[in-house]
């Protein structure tokens, strides 16, 4: 079996292998999902297929390792064997370098997909077996975060069965390519790393790191007795690089801790500054950037060593080169209240996470045009008064401006489809909300316990609104609800008997909907 494409394929649309000899497909069984993989009609009686099948699932089954699949059993019904494994919702290395080019592109999630690899060959090494048929189609990446689930044993080497071996020539070290079986080892798998690298190097078109360079040479040395002979030498490899800068830092503190004390120290000004300035690549006017993309020429703002000074520029050079200021980093500058004002740069498409999360000194945020996205608590707790969006957002994120205690008018732009959880929550002062026609959203607890808030007007456009959306609205009389069906909710009001304006030929429906039925519903509009 050359290889088994592992994309998810619900019932009625299997996946097939590329030499059409095994079929994929997602079955339920208990109420969870399994991959199951079983020979076609042709191939069912074909006895070292059918060997290879047991093996896969022999191998898989005595090795314990998270990436690595899982495999449940193997059976037999009325189409012949085929075995279970688990469901891997999630991308092959290959669709993820079609789709996500750019991910590659960051060298740490290269280091992070080769660690894990490294660690699923290591598994099999220790049980005697060889992978061999090392190829992106065979490395899953989880969607959730990206994780390494290494699939198709069915060709691998192994003590018990080793006439069933397979390989992909392109990836394939040169023995394996003279079909000397004999000279199989640990380092024909690792010539098949050094392949990975170089596959992402010319598919990503990326200048590797120097140090995953001289990874990917010795690992690809057409003398096996010149590569590294176990997958632990290349983790080491891999860790070298961050153990020297890691120790190098060490070095540092340790000399101050034992100076000055290292649980006082760790509480002091000059430890903040020192730990971001070591995270950042400039430090110019106060302000620490960090390069996120030298393709793109772009780059990030981590923090403030200056509390009194906040002016982002729009470009800065760095070593000669200049990059575009487009983010801002999470936490950048929780905390800091003496800042009152932000220069935004025109580039800016993100805040971080808790970016000015608590800075009650800021009073205005102007939002650039081309600006996209608003982190989770960005603006939570600050002293903001007034806030200016582009059109460019579609989204106001998760609790971004959530204990805002001095806003007390917001206007939402067109373009904006959604209000995500508790976006405005607890603005006590909050009384006039104006939204566009274009959202489609209002969250769970968008607007919980917004006091000062008398009445709102929701757009025809809005299908979902997420439960306790105004609750403790203590204020709250009149809704206009403008949508011409009732939307599905269970509670969004603390009180019933508030008044609810809604178009003249959907009043009825209104008053039947679960929840919408205990407000005092008039059909006005």
């Amino acid at each position: 079996m050359q290889s088994s494409d592992f994309v998810k394929a619900k019932g009625s649309n299997p996946t097939t292998d590329r030499e059409g000899k095994s079929v994929t497909t997602v079955v339920v069984i208990g109420g969870e999902e399994y991959f199951k993989k079983q020979l076609t009609s042709d191939c069912r009686d074909d006895l070292r297929l059918r060997m290879a099948l047991y093996k896969e699932f022999n191998v898989g089954n005595r090795i314990d390792c998270p990436h690595i699949v899982k495999y449940k059993g193997i059976y037999e019904d009325e189409q012949g064997v085929y075995v279970l494994m688990e469901h891997i919702n999630g991308m092959s290395m290959a669709e993820k370098m079609e789709a996500e080019p750019a991910y590659f592109a960051n060298p740490r999630h290269t280091v992070k997909l080769l660690r894990q690899l490294l660690k699923a060959l290591k598994a099999l090494h220790s049980r005697n077996v060889a992978y061999l048929d090392l190829k992106p189609e065979n490395i899953m990446l989880t969607q959730v975060s990206n994780d390494v689930k290494l699939v198709d044993l069915g060709g691998c080497f192994a003590d018990s069965n080793s006439y069933t071996a397979e390989r992909t020539n392109e990836y394939a070290a040169p023995e394996l390519a003279k079909d000397e079986i004999d000279e199989v080892d640990a380092r024909t798998d690792i010539y098949g790393v050094g392949r990975l690298i170089q596959y992402i190097e010319e598919k990503a078109e990326l200048y590797l790191p120097k140090y995953l360079q001289r990874i990917k040479r010795r690992c690809l040395n057409e003398d096996k007795t010149r590569r590294y002979e176990t997958v632990d030498e290349v983790l080491r490899a891999l860790d070298r690089r961050g153990k020297i800068i890691r120790n190098a830092i060490c070095s540092l503190m340790l000399i101050v801790a034992c100076a000055m004390g290292w649980q006082w120290y760790t509480t002091t000004e000059h430890h903040r500054r020192t730990a971001l300035r070591l995270q950042s690549d400039a430090l110019i006017e106060g302000v620490c950037y960090a390069i996120t993309s030298e393709d793109s020429a772009t780059c990030k703002v981590t923090g403030l060593t200056d509390w009194n000074n906040l002016y982002i520029r729009e470009k800065v050079t760095i070593e000669g080169k200049e990059y575009a200021v487009t983010e801002i980093a999470d936490s950048a500058f929780k905390g800091f209240d003496k800042v009152e004002s932000a220069n935004l740069p025109k580039d800016l498409k993100v805040i971080g996470e808790q970016a000015f999360f608590g800075c009650q000194g800021l009073v205005t945020v102007t939002l650039p045009e081309g600006f996209s996205k608003l982190g989770h608590a960005c603006f939570k707790g600050t002293g903001i008064r007034n806030v200016s969006f582009p059109k460019s957002l579609r989204s106001i994120g998760h609790a971004s401006f959530a204990e805002c205690q001095n806003i007390t008018e917001i206007v939402i732009p067109e373009g904006v489809e959604t209000l995500e959880l508790d976006a405005f929550a607890c603005c006590h002062n909050l009384k006039s909300v104006q939204l566009p026609s274009t959202l489609r959203t209002i969250a769970r607890g968008v607007f919980w316990d917004c006091p000062s808030i008398e009445e709102i007007s929701i757009p025809a456009g809005v299908t979902t609104i997420g439960e306790y959306a105004f609750f403790y609205c203590t204020a709250l009389k009149h809704v206009y609800n403008h949508a011409p069906e009732p939307q599905p909710v269970s509670v969004i009001f603390k009180k019933p008997g508030i008044t609810v304006h809604v178009p003249a030929a959907s009043a009825e429906r209104y008053r039947r909907a679960s929840h919408w039925k205990e407000m005092n519903i008039v059909g006005d509009l």
